[in-house]
């Protein structure tokens, strides 16, 4: 149920992603996914086995607003999905059940980046979007995902994203918070280069 009450705030479209061809779970999956679909007349259901899902993640990423599948499949796609956007550090992730939901990062703790100042925070603070969105603050989730998007046109993003003109986690966090409290105009990137934004 989730996925369709998620995708009914969104473009009202669910893509089940499955190997109904192929697997016994994967049909059984597929008719029960078919009948709670009944239960949600303004969505829309479409069923894709994986291997075209992966093929269309890349060629037409566009057409797909919330994927039902299960985690073997999920972890492959999102993992493939991340390069479309460029980088891992870019996804957020949630796990959300009836009564509980995590949010994270969609490459998890990554312990490897620990005291080097490299991890890009985008993931993290977009899955706080996420979370916001969970709990219904929605004008909240904007001005988070606002100040993403400041960071992202404005060159402000970690060396997974640019090798050159990259700046470290701490410095992407600030902006982004800074752009949060002061509103998006205080992050224009005349501010950036001139060293007058209220974090540089």
């Amino acid at each position: 149920h989730l996925a369709f009450q998620s995708a009914q705030n969104r473009r009202k479209h669910v893509t089940l992603v499955d190997k109904a061809n192929v697997l016994e779970t994967s049909r059984l999956w597929r008719e029960r996914v078919t009948e709670i679909t009944k239960e949600y007349p303004d969505v829309e259901l479409d069923a894709m086995f994986v291997d075209n899902a992966a093929m269309q993640m890349i060629q037409n990423p566009k057409q797909f607003d919330v994927i039902l599948t299960e985690n073997m499949f999920g972890d492959i796609i999102s993992d493939e999905a991340s390069v479309i956007g460029g980088s891992l550090g870019l996804l957020p992730s949630a796990s959300v059940g009836d009564k509980t939901a995590m949010f994270e990062p969609i490459h998890g703790s990554y312990p490897q980046a620990t005291g080097q100042n490299i991890a890009n925070p985008l993931a993290t603070i977009l899955s706080a979007a996420m979370m916001l969105d969970h709990l219904g603050l929605i004008d909240e989730a904007i001005e988070v995902r606002q100040a993403v998007n400041a960071s992202l046109r404005n060159g402000m993003v970690t060396s997974d994203l640019a090798k050159e003109h990259s700046y470290g986690t701490d410095r992407v966090g600030d902006f982004i918070a800074n752009c949060i409290v002061e509103g998006e105009e205080s992050c224009a990137q005349t501010n950036i280069k001139a060293g007058i934004s209220t974090i540089i």
